[in-house]
């Protein structure tokens, strides 16, 4: 039987997000069961690009802070780690710690930035399809990973959680290297599955006080959901999510594709603490489900299959020309012409929406194919 542990908070003030954790650490059976002093832990939250805490888009200091203040007392030895979109350089680092609190929070609790480039290679057997990968020095070398993920919505998994999270201990543009082995969403599922595999975070918490709903990961609004969420289970711990926010867990490929592999029962979770009842907003907006209805003109659009995607769409009046979208595109399909102008080749885009996901200006939307607005439609 898998546990979840949920908990409230009603803000990000300090003493209460520690009072939440603790009591969440406590129903696990206490912090003291898990960690013994002088272990080295990798706190592993997500920094996907340098956002504003405010922004919804990343892990709040707050919380990380609160998993320090209960690691240092525990004897353990922390270490804050991730890889953000984009070149993985010490610059890079350098503004996401700085423009996410990181850096606060490192300077308030004694904890440890990462700034070690190199990678180690991990090898996982019993992976379906990324058997072999490198992951962040910091990672592998940890006695345990803590995994503190952002509750959000994503253009192509539909959800981004506990599992999905673990995507940030591939370093820098080697991500890319992903998205275009594996296309087919399904693929992509595996492969998330088999990172987090992998790299066997021990603890799994998702913050849920302020989630991202809309057009997430990145330029998604700011929802009040009041909860975090733990598990030692990370599959777990995205069907309460998921379940929180009202969505099927069969609707999101990671754990489809984990229920498939057996990796995850819904009969057998159990939820622990707060009913989820209790946190549940009256609505959450989740625009990728709008791309997989059920019915006739579904099985046609699996048929028809890349060619009927949603792709990226530009708002030009938005674009300031940065080139991030350029950075991290998968394919190399986005270019500028000659007067500077960012444009897409469509033939090759494989709809990862990276350039959607780090767009800074949300100048980006993800547009849905005419025929496929047709098929979708929903008959009443």
């Amino acid at each position: 039987m898998s546990r979840v542990y949920i908990n409230t908070s009603e803000n990000y003030r300090f003493d209460r997000v520690l009072n939440c954790l603790e009591k969440i650490f406590d129903e696990m059976g206490g912090i003291d069961s898990i960690i013994r002093p002088g272990m080295r832990i990798a706190i592993k939250p997500n920094l996907r690009m340098a956002k504003k805490p405010d922004d919804a888009a990343t892990t709040h200091p707050s919380v990380i802070k609160a998993i320090i203040t209960l690691v240092h007392k525990a004897g353990g030895i922390v270490t804050i780690a991730d890889s953000p979109g984009g070149p993985y350089n010490t610059a890079t680092l350098k503004m996401v710690y700085a423009n996410t609190g990181m850096e606060q929070v490192a300077n308030e609790t004694g904890a440890e930035l990462n700034f070690d480039l190199r990678v180690e290679k991990v090898v996982n057997l019993d992976a379906r399809i990324t058997k072999s990968l490198k992951i962040l020095k910091p990672l592998k070398d940890a006695d345990l990973i803590i995994n503190v993920a952002k509750l959000k919505t994503h253009g192509m998994m539909v959800y981004t959680g506990a599992v999905k999270n673990m995507f940030g201990s591939i370093a820098g543009l080697e991500k890319a290297d992903y998205h275009l082995r594996f296309s087919d969403y399904d693929q992509f599922a595996d492969n998330l599955i088999d990172i987090y595999l992998a790299t066997k975070p021990r603890i799994n918490i998702i913050d849920g006080i302020i989630a991202m709903e809309g057009d997430g990961p990145g330029s998604g609004i700011p929802k009040y959901l009041g909860a975090i969420i733990a598990s030692e289970d990370g599959f777990a711990c995205d069907y309460a999510a998921v379940s929180i926010i009202g969505v099927d867990y069969k609707d999101v490929p990671v754990l489809r594709k984990a229920e498939e592999r057996g990796l995850f029962r819904k009969d057998e979770t159990e939820f622990i603490g707060v009913d989820i009842r209790d946190v549940q907003p009256d609505e959450f907006d989740v625009p990728a489900l709008k791309h997989i209805k059920q019915g006739t003109g579904f099985s046609l659009l699996r048929f028809l299959g890349k060619s009927l995607r949603p792709k990226p769409s530009i708002n030009h009046e938005k674009c300031i020309s940065c080139g991030k979208c350029i950075q991290v595109c998968p394919p190399q399909t986005i270019s500028k012409d000659s007067s500077n102008r960012v444009i897409i080749d469509y033939k090759n885009c494989i709809s990862c929406f990276c350039c959607h996901e780090f767009c800074p200006e949300h100048a980006i939307k993800i547009k849905k194919n005419t025929i496929r607005k047709i098929f979708e439609y929903r008959r009443v």
